[in-house]
């Protein structure tokens, strides 16, 4: 099967979003933990902050907590845990300097490139589908420089849309804008729920980067599932011949 059209998910397919977002808290706890003398090491610090963000993940995935209330709790808790003197407002004040500087500290998944390569140059038309806010994720593509790969228009974010998936309105979207006759189009995410279901329920093919080994949900069956970047050039590889 020749692939026409070929979309990703951005943060944990595009992007390492565990590094960039370490990388970029690393950043603001200098600017505003570390500052004030506070005699303790990132380390520790982000290794609470970690446990707090997984510990209140679910209500937040649930909507039982507001991206506001979530921030808040995973950042007082930390800061509660060293005794260390902290409000909602300077949640909020972490919380907006992490926004406006995270792109800046954005890395790529290990081996990607060389995919997105080889794709561009079977001039399989590419894009992106992601949930989160417009300007943070449009400015990870252009801070990795993947704007070769993804043109602006072709870079489909949630926010602007109103529409989230695993809705199947913003991949009906995608490819009215990105190539409105295509058969044979792919999406490729980590998320079961979010990024496979969303996908075939669309009606296109999909294909699961199971890199945190999060076992499926359900009884769909996607293109593949791959457990590694390496795994997913493979897959590509064999699935993208005549």
């Amino acid at each position: 099967m020749n692939w026409e059209v070929i979309c990703f998910d951005l943060d944990d397919t595009i992007v390492d979003y565990e590094q960039t977002f370490k990388r970029a808290l690393e950043h603001c706890f200098l600017v505003f933990v570390k500052k004030n003398g506070y005699d303790i090491s990132f380390e520790a610090w982000f290794s609470t902050f970690k446990k707090f963000c997984d510990l209140y993940w679910h209500d937040y995935q649930y909507r039982r907590l507001t991206r506001i209330e979530y921030r808040r709790r995973r950042f007082l808790d930390t800061m509660l845990a060293f005794n260390l003197k902290a409000d909602a407002d300077l949640s909020d004040e972490f919380h907006h300097y992490f926004d406006r500087v995270v792109s800046q500290f954005v890395v790529p998944m290990k081996g990607i490139e060389p995919i997105l390569d080889d794709l561009y140059r079977q001039s399989i038309k590419m894009g992106i589908i992601t949930n989160g806010t417009s300007e943070i994720q449009r400015n990870k593509v252009r801070y990795l420089e993947f704007t070769r790969f993804f043109s602006d228009e072709f870079v489909i974010v949630s926010e602007e849309l109103r529409v989230e998936k695993p809705n199947p309105a913003i991949f009906h979207y995608a490819i009215n804008k990105i190539a409105p006759n295509s058969k044979y189009k792919l999406y490729i995410g980590d998320s079961w729920e979010l990024d496979v279901l969303g996908a075939l329920e669309a009606g296109w093919q999909a294909i699961y980067l199971n890199t945190r080994k999060q076992p499926p949900t359900t009884a769909h069956q996607p293109l593949a599932i791959c457990h590694d970047v390496s795994e997913l050039a493979s897959s590509l590889s064999r699935s993208n011949r005549p």
